[in-house]
This record gives C-alpha cells, structure tokens and sequence, in this order.
C-alpha cells in the first residue's frame, strides 16, 4: 500500500491538476491518425470506412475526471454485418476444432481397436470460409496503416483486437492509448471475446445519462470526486480502477453531500458515508435495474480494491 498523506493540501491538489487540455489535444491527435488510417485502409478494404466507424471514449474520458495515470481508452466501433458473421463463423469453426482435437486425443487408443463409423460421436463441424475476413484481420492490416502515421519512436502493439499505442514523440507526455476494436449496431457496441455464442453488448445511453443528471443535480463536485477517488484507489492498488465502477459508487451517493464548496469537506463527508453504507446495494450506472456485483462490465475485483483504498484512508484519520 502507498505510503502517502491524505490531507487537505492532497486533497485540493488532485483537484486543482488541470489535465483536460491535455486530453482534448491527444484526443484531437487520435483522432487525427484514425481518421487517416482508415481512409487509407478503406481503398482497400471494403469492410471499413470513415463512413461505418465510431470512436468512443470508454474510461474516465468521458466524465472529465482524468489523471496523470489515466489511459486514453476508446472503442472504434465498425458497423458491418458480414464482418461480424466472418468473424463469428471463424469462432465457431475453432471452438469445434478444439472440441475435434480434445475428441481425437482422448479416444485415440479406442480409434487403433475399432474403426468408428463416419461421424459417430464427434461434434459436427461448421462449414465456413477460412478465407473470409473477420475482425483479427482487420485489426492486422489497422496496425499497419496506423503505424504508416506514426513516428519512429512510437511503439504500437497488438493483442487479438486490441491496439495499444505509447508515443510521446507524437502524443506528448507519458501518454498510453488503448483501441478495442469492435462492432457496433446503432447504439449498442458489441465485444468479441472470442469464447462466447452470442457478442456482449454495450450500450452507452444510461451511462451517459446518469453522468449528466448527477452532474446538474451534484454539481462540479461529483466530477471533482471522481478525480480524487481515481488517484487514490491507484495510490492504494497499483492500477487505475474501472471507470464506471467509481461512477458508479458516486452516482449513488446524495446530492446534498455534494453541496460544499470546500472540496475537502466533502471528501470527508463522503467517505464517512461509504463506511457506513454496504456498496453492494448500489445501483449499476450502466443500468440501474442492476446491482454493482451483478454488472459485469464494472470488473470482479474493484469493490475489493475499493475497500483497500478506503481503508487506506481511514488509517490516516
């Protein structure tokens, strides 16, 4: 656990660090490169196009409440529905290879003593184009047109459908970008995870909803709260926490202990409420028919970390 002094001086620090213009001028470059990128790889591809795309701020970037350790975290969202029925068939076609290959292994003294009929007791495969382009492809040939507008110093990597960027030369600062390549549909953004039959589903309306109500409702303080509570819970576990998590807690929490000028009074008097209240109860802002334990979108460990964190206060108290 960190060894830091949590007091009025932190406190009002955390606050007053601006770091938005920061943010806006590497979303403006983001953006920028994507925006290249994809019109090159367009001529070429005919799955994307400036035209299909949607690039959405997935963490803090989207509330405000960033910080020194925040990572620009998007989701480029690609409306096609033949990329997205390749890319499911290509799943389909693995998950019962590996069944075929499992099937082949365990029986494979029974296949030396009797000769099975055609099919018998095997998974029945999936016919599909190996060919066919899916997501992993166009994530591949996105990683090259990218690289095309970035600097030699910049350092680009890939993971499944994942991008990752850090290039200060080109972005400034310790700056770490973080695409996810997915499918979108209207407004709902749909991850492949690869293991699942159907694709989960995300869908940014509550979200955004709730953030505006509290924000009207709380005042800039909610905002201001958000970017302490990112600080804290990273001094307490080493990692930066699950935005819509902390959006969550906070989203639950009485405007009236918003209302205060002095930002550290209100860090206390919200504190002291979440040592009396069982967060378990809280409403997911994702959906809030949802608990926070039951929205899996708000990650298995936080309330874990969250508890670190608070205790970490307490201990200085």
């Amino acid at each position: 656990m960190a060894n830091i002094k949590i007091d009025k001086a932190l406190i009002e620090s955390i606050v007053k660090k601006n770091n938005l213009d920061f943010f806006e001028e590497v979303n403006e470059k983001i953006s920028a490169i994507l925006a290249s990128a994809i019109d090159r790889l367009g001529k070429h591809i005919p799955y994307i196009s400036l035209e299909n795309v949607t690039l959405q701020p997935f963490n803090e970037i989207l509330s405000g409440a960033v910080t020194d350790n925040s990572t620009f975290y998007y989701l480029l969202g690609i409306e096609n529905g033949q990329l997205e029925l390749n890319t499911f068939k290509t799943n389909m076609f693995w998950r019962n290879f590996k069944k075929r290959l499992k099937y082949a292994w365990e029986n494979r003294r029974k296949h030396k003593r009797k000769k099975k009929k055609k099919g018998e007791g095997q998974p029945l495969e999936v016919n599909f184009d190996a060919s066919k382009y899916n997501i992993f492809n166009l994530t591949d040939d996105l990683f090259e047109s990218i690289r095309q507008f970035l600097s030699p110093t910049s350092i680009i990597s890939q993971s499944d459908n994942v991008l990752y960027i850090v290039g200060k030369d080109d972005f400034g600062g310790n700056s770490k970008i973080r695409i996810d390549v997915c499918f979108c549909e209207g407004d709902n953004f749909k991850f492949f995870t690869g293991n699942k039959k159907e694709l989960p589903k995300y869908n940014f309306t509550c979200r955004v909803n709730c953030l505006q109500q509290k924000l009207r409702e709380a005042g800039p303080n909610f905002v201001k709260m958000l970017k302490i509570f990112n600080v804290l819970y990273f001094y307490a576990n080493h990692e930066q926490p699950n935005s819509m998590f902390l959006e969550s807690v906070l989203y639950n929490i009485p405007d009236k202990l918003y209302e205060e000028n002095n930002i550290f009074n209100v860090f206390l008097k919200i504190v002291n409420y979440l040592t009396l209240k069982p967060i378990n109860n809280f409403n997911s802002i994702n959906d809030l028919g949802l608990k926070i334990y039951e929205d899996k979108m708000l990650g298995s460990n936080q309330q874990v970390g969250f508890l670190k964190m608070l205790r970490m206060i307490a201990n200085q108290k």
